[in-house]
């Protein structure tokens, strides 16, 4: 027991200012960086002497607080027992007014008398009994000074008493609460996710340091430098740009709405480029660090999307396209029973191309089976046209090489890519 009582002693519970995750730190904490498991921002927390002063200050401002509370009591007491000796004396001074003749509230006449009285109106009523006079109804008694005196006092207390509990509420308010005086409830040890937390925070900031010089990049030169596998992309980011030179997207935001994904070493995001354009980027870890994924970037074919329609290529082309299912027989490919038919379409162009799979192929069943459950599939394939085809939007698809656009680096299609062109 006493291990376990040390134990919690060397832990402090903290909340973070950004999410309000309630996590701690080692009670010997320098006073450096922290970075927050819950949203990884990096926070500053005091060290022992600066959480120390921290406290003994509260402890002053709390003390201070409930002197003042204590006082206000105290002059509410004396405040009421002046207010009720003043009104007591103000009963006294008016019940010793003099007033001349009988005082009106004084009704003990003796009972002969009274009935003398009833009888001295005059001729009509001498000779009645005194139920059966028909006399006039005396008016009510007024409400006496006393009692509008007694109501007055009582509201003014009220007042009073309200108007401090008021102030007070106010004072308890302006000491304030500290949320990292106290933990709502025990914390467990989270020491190993705080490592995991702050290893992640680092990939992050690391690949969104790469993204930002990849997309603020002014030359072809300074792209070479940020992307993977340079032996394979740079011949190919030559020859890509020979006629449309690089021109630098700039970037507004990374990370578009936070839509990051983290798979293995290969982290995608969206950016917003500087003429708002929303688009996805992938960053690879690799022996030299991370890099962009530049095949990816582009949508990249061995032959440009656009030439694709005038030159009709029948031997096999390697293309990144956004893949869906469709209804659209025709031509060579008219048997609905023989043929699978996608529309492929290209990031950057309003084109498409419908693409028929063989559906007797059994390396295509998984592709299939994914076109039919999702609306939408990303795919590197190799596709070709029939030969002397008439027209420049159908073609059969004979690989699917992988769903999604980011391949392995020790890919076998990767070499043959590199080596055929």
């Amino acid at each position: 027991m006493p291990e376990a009582g040390n134990a919690k002693q060397n832990w402090e519970g903290l909340v973070c200012p950004v999410c309000r995750f309630v996590f701690r730190v080692p009670m010997n904490h320098n006073g450096a960086g922290v970075v927050c498991p819950a949203c990884a921002h990096l926070l500053q927390i005091p060290s022992v002497d600066q959480r120390r002063m921290a406290i003994s200050a509260r402890v002053q401002t709390s003390s201070k607080a409930s002197f003042s509370r204590r006082e206000i009591e105290k002059g509410i007491g004396e405040m009421l027992s002046k207010q009720a000796f003043e009104d007591a004396g103000n009963d006294i001074a008016e019940d010793d007014v003099p007033v001349d003749g009988p005082d009106p509230l004084d009704v003990s006449l003796p009972p002969k008398q009274m009935a003398d009285d009833s009888c001295e109106e005059g001729d009509a009523y001498s000779g009645l009994p005194a139920w059966e006079q028909d006399r006039p109804v005396a008016a009510s008694e007024p409400i006496s000074a006393l009692t509008w005196i007694l109501s007055g006092s009582l509201l003014g207390v009220s007042i009073v008493v309200v108007s401090i509990w008021l102030m007070i509420q106010s004072i308890d308010e302006d000491i304030g609460y500290d949320p990292s005086d106290a933990v709502a409830e025990p914390q467990k040890d989270i020491s190993p996710i705080d490592t995991r937390q702050a290893g992640e925070s680092l990939v992050m900031k690391e690949s969104k340091k790469v993204v930002v010089e990849f997309l603020e990049a002014k030359t072809e030169a300074d792209v070479e430098g940020l992307i993977r596998t340079p032996d394979i992309s740079i011949p190919r980011m030559r020859a890509w740009y020979d006629r449309d030179p690089w021109v630098t997207p700039g970037v507004r935001v990374v990370g578009h709405k936070n839509n990051i994904i983290i798979n293995g070493d290969t982290i995608t995001m969206d950016v917003q480029l500087d003429n708002f354009d929303i688009k996805k980027i992938a960053v690879v870890k690799t022996l030299t660090g991370y890099k962009i994924d530049w095949e990816s970037w582009v949508a990249w074919s061995s032959i440009k999307w656009e030439e694709l329609f005038d030159l009709r290529p029948t031997d096999p082309v390697e293309v990144r396209v956004l893949c869906k299912r469709v209804n659209y027989y025709n031509r060579v490919f008219d048997d609905s029973t023989k043929w699978f038919a996608v529309r492929l379409s290209h990031p950057d162009s309003d084109k498409s191309i419908y693409g028929y799979i063989d559906t007797e192929l059994p390396q295509f069943h998984r592709f299939i089976t994914d076109l039919v459950r999702e609306k939408e599939v990303s795919a590197i394939l190799k596709i070709r046209y029939p030969q002397n085809s008439p027209v420049g939007n159908q073609v059969s698809i004979i690989e699917h090489i992988q769903s999604g656009w980011v391949r392995p680096a020790t890919s076998n299609h990767e070499a043959e890519s590199s080596s055929a062109h």
